[in-house]
């Protein structure tokens, strides 16, 4: 996915520098992205030895002469191909928490409770980070670019949503659990 990223990013804001790249990656990108920096310039040369990019030297004033990367036809045409590709992918969702769920049978129900507890006041400071950000970024973005941003933002608090109801839900289960077994002792 880094690949498409640095390409839709040189297409819309045209030539950069690699850290110029990564600061356009945190900010623009990791409301709805886990990219680890560091491999966007393994991924620059990777990409330039395809031919998907170019890169040149330049030197501004007395700053130290930087490597700006500029995308190629080649690679709006594999841009195009890699953005029609996110649009095909088999949604299925891999939850890692299931697996103390499955093997429960090691845990007992306050250790459930207390994983359960911190996973939702981890969901409850997201949602209110990502809202914050939401409302915050809507009154700078382009209008041209308002309803993608709207969809992007959508998606993602629906899911923490989500996740929320079921952390909550699963917590009443174990309460109910727990009050059914102490009602039988």
């Amino acid at each position: 996915m880094i690949p498409l990223y640095i390409l839709g990013l040189l297409l819309r804001f045209g030539p950069q520098h690699g850290y110029q790249i990564k600061k356009l990656m945190e900010e623009q990108l990791e409301d709805f992205t886990q990219i680890k920096l560091p491999t966007v310039y393994y991924h620059l040369e990777k990409m330039e030895n395809e031919g998907l990019i170019t890169a040149y030297r330049d030197k501004q004033g007395a700053r130290p002469e930087k490597t700006v990367y500029q995308i190629t036809d080649s690679g709006g045409d594999k841009f195009k191909v890699l953005l029609m590709q996110t649009l095909d992918i088999k949604y299925r969702p891999h939850f890692e928490m299931d697996a103390a769920f499955y093997f429960s049978d090691h845990l007992d129900n306050k250790e459930l409770s207390e994983g359960l507890k911190g996973h939702i006041g981890n969901l409850k400071k997201s949602l209110s980070i990502i809202t914050q950000h939401r409302d915050e970024t809507m009154k700078y973005i382009p209008d041209e670019y308002k309803t993608s941003a709207c969809i992007i933002f959508d998606h993602h608090i629906l899911h923490y949503q989500a996740e929320l109801a079921w952390a909550e839900q699963s917590m009443n289960r174990i309460k109910e659990a727990d009050y059914g077994e102490n009602k039988s002792n």
